[in-house]
């Protein structure tokens, strides 16, 4: 039975090694058979080495030492010599390929992340995508290089078998069968919890790092609030459990490796020790017993390592399983890419405005929020949504942003349909972020410079362009006393500023790009009056023909614009 269910884990081993070959590009899978070439050569390498072992140590019992010894000796140092450049140099190659192709998979799953749907995106946390991004990328380009290993070790194992069986005679057959058994039982035994252990350890990576990402991100509220010690207890328990996760993993891995070792050493002195109960001669079982000895002193590390590689294999199947599936999802979105490449492509303009018509919209669980709505955002004037909280204003931003795919109506730009995804023409492709620029209800600045968060994901930098939208965004003054002015470190998340200065910011960012249509999701909610009218009468009077179109609580900011749409009942309502 055991042999069997041993039998049948190998098999998924090998099925999941092969899913994992087929997500190598062409340059990748070339790396892979370098890897497997050094593998598959090395229990060459180390059978010759043994097998002149062997011989050196059969003619060193000899009665007489002949002369031509004392070369064979040194040319056995030479060939041991060679063995360890040569493992070196495996070990080179194998490190170069884990590490390269866990970068390959890495940007795959960051580019996944990046460009999948927003309802997608909304499932995970941001500890989850980086976990997907860093620590499964990992866990299987290790397994991969694990496989090949443990692939490389069962040849040489069969190999040492083989030359026991032959220079052993039934005393090496006896010892190599005594290890397989001891090899079969213990990874029986083990396999159930080493899968309980990874599953465990990867949902206390994401804990732990979220419960970090909490204590960080809500210093202020951690600090002034009396509960503040149930935070750290969690936190406490938690890393509690997943200390325990990693510390039964590794004793359990140690453990087979220490349990497989003594009981094969104890297994041998036992049998010596039926042969001398036996009143047999050992001496004439001596070179058999010499040969054992030193295939043995060969094989230990070798089963340690085995077990320690079927181990992590095990112990990385939750990762695979979520990898593969995220890879699978990876290749559907090129293979989507691909077909959108077909499609004519399509130059958005914005001369006339956005036309909403009779759209309709419902999530996946059947809440609806839009029903036959209608709204016109002219070009060159400001438009707000208002509405109570919850009934969809962010939901209209993300329609009207393609975010988000309606059910049916259409949401026009000049003459693209966003919606159909189509024009006058026919189907087609359009980019809407050569007219838009955004910015969103949770303001998101990386901890580097004011300067750099302003520029973001523009790869051209104009000094007077930040400076002038610092200025229109009414934060130029607050930089200007910053330390080192547009070069001042504004931490993660902008922790160094307050609220109103992040989204100021955020808006210096947006105004920074080029575009036609401003799109604000609650952008100045944190602004005072003063400031928000002073930043939209700054926007107004950039250059060009301008549209705003903002969603807003504040009825001031509301009133200063020009049209006016209420959500009620499903519908946009034009109250001005």
């Amino acid at each position: 039975m055991s042999t069997q269910r041993l039998w049948q884990e190998q098999k998924k081993d090998r099925k999941m090694f092969r899913c994992l070959i087929g997500l190598l590009e062409k340059k990748e899978k070339k790396e892979l058979y370098l890897c497997v070439a050094f593998s598959i050569f090395s229990p060459i390498v180390d059978w010759i080495s043994v097998f002149f072992l062997i011989l050196v140590l059969g003619r060193l019992s000899e009665p007489k030492v002949s002369q031509d010894l004392f070369m064979q000796v040194a040319f056995l140092g030479i060939i041991f010599l060679i063995k360890g450049f040569y493992d070196l140099l495996k070990k080179k190659t194998s490190n170069n390929f884990l590490k390269n192709i866990a970068h390959a998979w890495s940007v795959k799953i960051y580019e996944l992340y990046s460009k999948e749907e927003l309802l997608e995106h909304n499932q995970k946390s941001v500890m989850q995508q980086l976990t997907g991004v860093r620590t499964d990328t990992e866990t299987c380009a290790d397994m991969m290089v694990t496989f090949i290993n443990r692939s490389a070790r069962v040849i040489t194992f069969f190999g040492y078998f083989l030359l026991a069986g032959y220079e052993a005679h039934w005393m090496g057959a006896a010892v190599c069968f005594f290890i397989m058994m001891i090899v079969m039982l213990l990874f029986t035994y083990c396999r159930r919890r080493i899968l309980h252990y990874g599953e465990k350890k990867r949902k206390g990576d994401v804990r732990v790092a979220s419960l970090v990402s909490t204590a960080y991100g809500s210093y202020k509220e951690i600090k002034m609030d009396s509960r503040a010690a149930n935070l750290l207890n969690k936190y406490k328990r938690v890393s509690r459990e997943h200390v325990q996760v990693q510390k039964d993993y590794t004793f359990m891995t140690e453990r087979m490796g220490v349990l497989s070792q003594s009981m094969i050493q104890s297994g041998i002195f036992f049998l010596l020790a039926f042969i001398l109960a036996t009143g047999i001669d050992l001496s004439l079982f001596w070179a058999d017993i010499i040969i054992c000895i030193t295939i043995l002193i060969q094989i230990f590390p070798n089963v340690v390592l085995f077990t320690s590689e079927s181990n992590r294999i095990q112990f990385g199947k939750k990762n695979f399983d979520i990898f593969y599936a995220n890879m699978k999802r990876y290749y559907e979105l090129k293979e989507q890419e691909k077909e959108e490449q077909q499609f004519r492509r399509k130059q958005v303009t914005f001369k006339k405005g956005l036309w909403i018509e009779n759209l309709t919209f419902e999530y996946p669980n059947g809440k609806e929020i839009f029903k036959d709505a209608s709204a016109e955002i002219p070009v060159g004037h400001s438009t707000a949504i208002i509405g109570s909280s919850g009934i969809g204003k962010t939901t209209f931003l993300d329609l009207v942003l393609g975010l988000l795919s309606a059910q049916s109506g259409h949401i026009w730009y000049d003459d693209f349909d966003l919606i159909e995804g189509r024009d006058a023409e026919g189907l087609c492709k359009a980019d809407l972020g050569s007219v838009v620029s955004y910015i969103p209800q949770t303001v998101y600045l990386n901890g580097d410079t004011v300067r750099n968060n302003v520029v973001f994901m523009t790869e051209e930098e104009n000094e007077e362009r930040i400076i002038s939208c610092l200025k229109r965004a009414q934060i130029w003054e607050d930089v200007k006393e910053m330390p080192d002015g547009i070069d001042t470190v504004i931490g993660e998340n902008g922790t160094a500023l307050s609220g109103g200065q992040r989204q100021r910011i955020a808006l210096a960012r947006a105004l920074y790009k080029e575009f036609e249509l401003l799109i604000m999701d609650e952008a100045m909610a944190a602004l005072d009056v003063e400031t928000e009218q002073a930043v939209m009468k700054d926007i107004c009077r950039m250059d060009g023909n301008k549209t705003i179109l903002l969603v807003t609580h504040h009825l001031n900011l509301a009133e200063a614009c020009e049209f006016v749409y209420k959500i009620e009942d499903k519908k946009l309502v034009k109250i001005r």
